[in-house]
């Protein structure tokens, strides 16, 4: 059975987020939704069903994977918010070709025989699923960024048993750091620990990915991941629920926060329930709130509905998109969300919606130009080895013009 990866139109209730990348690669857990759904499927063929926008990235990210191609055959559709598991693959393995699994009106997984080969886009789904018969099922897919905050800590736990399945565990107790609970602790090899950390997994699971560095006298209460080539800085304090994918640079202060790859958050600050992206930085003792004066649920910007959602949670910090940078001293309210490649500074209190591009003090935000920004990630990819490519820069280019509208709502002057 082919296995294809798709995203619908719920692709929005995740902006800023999913400006730059797929639902499928937001993170939930140690894994990705993706990485989880093919480690069910690891010798099946892969393929994509993406935005157009998003479809020349993909192409150049995964060349071993198919993108909006799908050639004769049969073909397994799994929704790319799903965080998968062993009892959804079970309910997904009794479909039958010309089925669909629905919730309500939401599409969550489908066998579809395509008798020549095809070519679509997210904006073809329906055309794709008109003739499916419809299985009403009781799954449900992710709809909110701050679902996947609030779900985090329980999937990391989830997610040991499967992580460590089979492997070898590096862990050697020399005295030189303290454990709490070893049966509760999985460390890859080449693992750098050194003198005083403490690694406490008395309340969850603590997974140290390969080539992953803690520094000194640093304290990880689980359930914590830590990515491959992740660094955990001296005197760190990272708190259970916290998600660190692969070459981050974390210090301070971390409770229940998802970091996507590549961002660095190295100095003193508290960052509490938050989402953060790829090729952020977060300034020297950037604070955000995680929970209002009131103790009433947390309201953040919804792009779809342009307005301010009640999300429920009395726990919610911020979402940082990719490429946006924080001074010192920055302040950041609860419920704050912050766009793609943003640079903002000073210790006002920065608070609502901080649109794509922007940049300032929280009283005196304007425009980011696109050529400054397209500069500055050009030199931080450069740092890492890595290039911003032709397909990276249209998208980047494409986030700002569809940005435009929101700058003039929140903005208050232009640069």
């Amino acid at each position: 059975m082919k296995v294809c990866i798709f995203e619908d139109s719920s692709w929005k209730n995740f902006l800023p987020l999913t400006y730059t990348r797929a639902v499928f690669d937001l993170r939930c857990g140690i894994y990705s939704h993706k990485t989880r759904i093919f480690n069910h499927y690891k010798n099946s063929q892969k393929s994509f069903l993406v935005r157009e926008e998003l479809e020349d990235l993909y192409k150049e990210r995964y060349q071993d994977i198919t993108v909006n191609e799908f050639d004769e055959g049969q073909f397994l559709f799994i929704h790319g918010s799903l965080i998968y598991s062993g009892d959804i693959h079970t309910v997904l393995h009794t479909l039958r070709v010309g089925e669909g699994l629905f919730n309500n009106d939401t599409l969550i997984a489908a066998k579809i025989h395509f008798k020549k080969p095809k070519k679509f886009s997210v904006n073809d789904l329906d055309k794709i699923i008109v003739d499916l018969k419809k299985i009403e099922t009781d799954i449900t897919c992710n709809e909110y960024t701050w679902q996947l905050v609030e779900r985090n800590h329980q999937q990391l736990i989830y997610d040991f048993t499967d992580f460590t399945n089979g492997k070898t565990n590096f862990l050697l107790q020399d005295g030189s750091f303290h454990v709490i609970n070893p049966d509760n602790i999985f460390i890859e090899k080449d693992v750098t620990l050194e003198p005083g950390v403490v690694l406490d997994a008395r309340l969850g699971p603590i997974v140290l990915d390969e080539k992953s560095h803690i520094l000194a006298n640093s304290v990880l209460k689980g359930p914590v991941y830590i990515g491959k080539n992740s660094r955990i800085n001296v005197s760190a304090k990272i708190y259970e629920g916290t998600n660190i994918g692969e070459v981050c640079k974390i210090g301070g202060e971390v409770e229940e926060t998802i970091f996507q790859s590549y961002t660095n958050k190295q100095h003193d600050g508290f960052l509490g329930h938050s989402y953060v992206g790829e090729w952020v930085n977060i300034g020297a003792d950037t604070n955000n709130s995680n929970l209002k004066n009131n103790y009433q649920p947390v309201k953040a910007y919804f792009y779809p509905t342009r307005n301010f959602k009640n999300t429920e949670m009395q726990f919610f910090g911020s979402v940082f998109g990719d490429h946006t940078k924080t001074g010192i001293n920055v302040t950041i309210n609860t419920g704050t969300i912050i766009g793609v490649g943003c640079n903002i500074y000073s210790p006002a209190l920065f608070s609502g919606l901080i649109p794509c591009f922007s940049m300032g003090t929280a009283d005196h935000l304007g425009d980011l130009h696109l050529h400054k920004m397209l500069e500055t990630a050009e030199i931080v990819k450069k740092r890492r080895n890595l290039k911003l490519t032709t397909a990276e820069r249209s998208l980047l280019q494409k986030c700002y013009d569809e940005s435009s509208h929101l700058r003039k709502i929140f903005h208050k002057v232009k640069r």
